[in-house]
């Protein structure tokens, strides 16, 4: 796996990360904190269908797709099981609405519903498309996605406003993203039913029968924190709050999910190979590249976050707590480094159980925490509690796969993005920033400050790659 086709899948996460941004902030200025709070729990509502239910569908195909005597029958049955259970969330939805027993604004549950379909079936596509090493039309997909999602949400504001019509636009957004992916959504001619399969279905089962639990507890992680501000803080903080931490995942998050795509099917191949030297040298470059990701993403985002927050959503968000914005960032970095990186091992080895455990023990112990510090700190105590409880998982995670895979990283990897992160984060420090066009040049030295570094110190091989596609 080269530089190359790793930074590939990264610069499509980062492009639909900046025009998530863009729409974020679009949305959030249209809606103000208040009504920003209510969307917020409408797509709390929709991430349930989306992490809970649909996330072991999403990562059985990940994961047993390059099986290939077993791929047709596979594809048919988890495309059937998405749909089959999205359609009948709908109509529940469709009821609770009709019969005035929603906790929501009238039809936010209905249209809630109805993203968290079109969201799975995007993200079903995105993993198929990952799974057969697509890179094109998966880059295609989640660019026109961004795209459309912002371009959308801008005509519903101007058309309509209010947390439904942008419901409305999201999902039309996903769906038609979704549809890109062409075959995978169409029938497949004499494809091998998986009730004739036992092992594929006793497989499936093992596998995916424990995320169940995973995912519940993984939705409680991402989703938990917005629920516990809802309890105890006014509906306007808890717009704020959401419009900050939504922002790390569109941007932080992506850029981590971004690598881990380009990475993953690797290691499974690897892994079901029976090579275990190639996937643990495969394991230690894919976390020198994390390394090399996470610490300018997470420094840089922390640091940029005051200039750019008053200029992305407004005044509103121009007094925010500095240890909120900090808080946020290490909780965002640390989420996307247990997840991508310090879980891998568990999932190859298919050791769920102690996976649960660990996003157990990260959701629960976040979740009590901040329920324990937001009367006394805040909005920040919320993320302090996520930071801590996503640390006390990743312990869990690095020793449960011991004797899988060794997170370890040479040192001749780790020690240029060390000094090269210092010196961009130096540059950061002392260079003032008003205005768009003053953030945008301070961003844009940051990352030459930060790259150039990394070509001088030579970060694996990079200079001699370069020379021997220039000669």
């Amino acid at each position: 796996m080269s530089l190359r086709a790793s930074a590939a899948y990264i610069a499509t996460r980062i492009t639909s990360g900046a025009l998530a941004m863009l729409t974020l902030a679009l949305v959030v200025r249209g809606l103000g904190p208040e009504r920003y709070g209510q969307l917020t729990l409408a797509l709390a509502a929709a991430a349930a269908v989306t992490l809970v239910l649909f996330n072991p569908i999403n990562a059985s195909l990940a994961r047993f797709y390059a099986e290939a005597d077993r791929r047709e029958a596979l594809l048919r049955l988890l495309r059937r099981t998405m749909l089959g259970m999205g359609l009948l969330l709908v109509c529940v939805a469709w009821g609770l609405d009709v019969l005035g027993h929603s906790p929501f604004a009238p039809w936010l549950l209905l249209l809630a519903a109805c993203m968290a379909l079109a969201q799975g079936m995007f993200d079903f596509s995105g993993q198929y498309l990952a799974a057969a090493q697509r890179s094109a039309r998966y880059s295609l997909q989640f660019v026109s996605k961004a795209l459309m999602a912002c371009v959308f949400c801008v005509l519903a504001l101007q058309i309509a406003g209010g947390a439904q019509a942008v419901l409305v636009a999201m999902t039309m957004a996903f769906l038609l993203a979704a549809l890109l992916a062409g075959d995978v959504w169409r029938p497949v001619a004499n494809a091998p039913d998986i009730s004739g399969n036992p092992v594929l279905r006793r497989d499936l089962l093992a596998f995916g029968g424990p995320l169940l639990l995973t995912s519940l507890l993984g939705y409680l992680l991402l989703w938990g924190d917005r629920y516990v501000l809802e309890r105890l803080m006014p509906l306007a903080e808890l717009g704020r709050y959401s419009a900050v931490m939504d922002l790390a995942q569109q941007t932080l998050g992506l850029i981590f999910s971004g690598l881990c795509t380009a990475w993953y099917p690797r290691l499974v191949q690897a892994w079901g190979r029976g090579e275990g030297s190639e996937v643990q040298r495969l394991y230690e470059r894919y976390g020198a590249l994390g390394l090399a990701i996470s610490l300018p993403a997470g420094l840089g985002f922390a640091m940029i976050l005051p200039d750019v927050l008053p200029l992305l959503y407004g005044e509103a968000f121009a007094s925010l707590p500095p240890a909120l914005l900090a808080l946020v960032s290490a909780a965002a970095v640390m989420a996307g480094v247990k997840a991508y990186y310090f879980d891998q091992p568990l999932l190859l080895a298919k050791r769920v159980w102690w996976h649960a455990a660990s996003i157990g023990l990260s959701a629960g112990g976040g979740l009590v925490l901040a329920w324990l510090l937001v009367p006394e700190m805040g909005t920040p105590g919320a993320a302090l509690g996520l930071l801590l409880g996503q640390c006390a998982g990743a312990v869990v995670s690095l020793w449960a796969g011991r004797g899988v895979l060794r997170p370890r990283i040479p040192f001749g990897l780790c020690w240029p993005p060390l000094c090269a992160a210092i010196l961009m984060g130096g540059l950061l420090w002392i260079w003032p920033a008003a205005g768009w066009l003053a953030v945008l040049s301070k961003i844009m030295a940051a990352a030459g400050v930060y790259g150039g570094a990394m070509l001088m110190t030579d970060f694996d091989g990079v200079r001699g790659r370069w020379r021997r596609r220039l000669a």
